[in-house]
C-alpha cells in the first residue's frame, strides 16, 4: 500500500500532478487546494496518499495534509461518494467549512461541489454525522475568533454529556450560538441548555 510520496513535481494539470520519486513518475489525483500548495513548493514535496484498487484501474489520490486525507477516507465511506466526488468536495470546501457544515446541519454546503446534489448531500450528513462529530473524530477548529476558548467548550461539553445529552447535539448548538471569545462557562452552559431544551 502506498501511504505517502516524497518526490519532485514534474507536471500539474487541472486535477492531478505527476510526482517523480527516484525516477518513477506517479500520477496523483488531488484537490484544487493540494495542487495550489504543491505548486508553491520548490524541490521535494511530501504528499499523503490513498491507493484505490479496482479491477479496471489503480488510482492514487494525493493530499497536502493528513487532515485532508482523513476527510477523504471518511467521505468515500458514504454510499454514492467515490474518489472523484470526494475530491470535488475537498476542492469546494475547506476543512473548517466541512466540519462546520456537519455541526450546523448545513446540507447545502456540500452541493457547492461538482457532482453533489441535494439527495447525496443529505445522505452524507445522515451517514457521517455520528462518525465526524459524535465520536470526536475531529477537533473543533480553533481558528475562528468568534468561538470561546477550547477550555470553555470542553468544560461545557463535558458537563452536558454528564447530564445525558448527545455530543453531536451539543456541538451543533454551540456552532449555531457562535458565542463570544470571552464567554463564561456559566453563560454558555445556560445558553446551550436553553437551545437543547427548545429542541434547536
Amino acid at each position: 500500500m502506498i501511504t505517502h510520496l516524497n518526490g519532485v513535481v514534474e507536471k500539474v494539470s487541472d486535477n492531478s500532478a505527476v510526482v517523480d520519486v527516484n525516477g518513477v513518475g506517479y500520477s496523483v489525483i488531488c484537490s484544487s487546494k493540494t495542487l495550489s500548495e504543491i505548486q508553491q513548493q520548490s524541490g521535494l514535496v511530501h504528499l499523503f496518499t490513498v491507493l484505490n484498487i479496482r479491477e479496471d484501474a489503480w488510482t492514487l489520490y494525493g493530499f497536502f495534509t493528513e487532515q485532508e486525507r482523513n476527510w477523504f477516507n471518511i467521505l468515500i465511506s458514504v454510499q454514492g461518494v467515490g474518489g472523484k466526488v470526494a475530491i470535488a468536495i475537498l476542492s469546494a470546501l475547506s476543512d473548517d467549512e466541512i466540519y462546520r457544515a456537519f455541526l450546523s446541519g448545513d446540507k447545502g454546503a456540500f452541493t457547492r461541489a461538482d457532482g453533489v446534489g441535494a439527495k447525496l448531500a443529505a445522505r452524507i450528513m445522515t451517514e457521517l454525522k455520528d462518525k465526524v462529530v459524535g465520536k470526536g473524530a475531529f477537533e473543533i477548529p480553533s481558528s475562528s475568533s468568534t468561538m470561546p476558548t477550547s477550555d470553555v467548550i470542553n468544560d461545557v461539553i463535558s458537563a452536558l454529556l454528564n447530564l445525558g445529552y448527545q455530543r453531536v447535539d451539543v456541538l451543533r448548538v454551540i456552532s449555531v450560538l457562535q458565542p463570544e471569545k470571552d464567554c463564561k462557562f456559566d453563560t454558555l452552559l445556560k445558553q446551550v441548555l436553553a437551545k437543547l431544551s427548545a429542541g434547536v
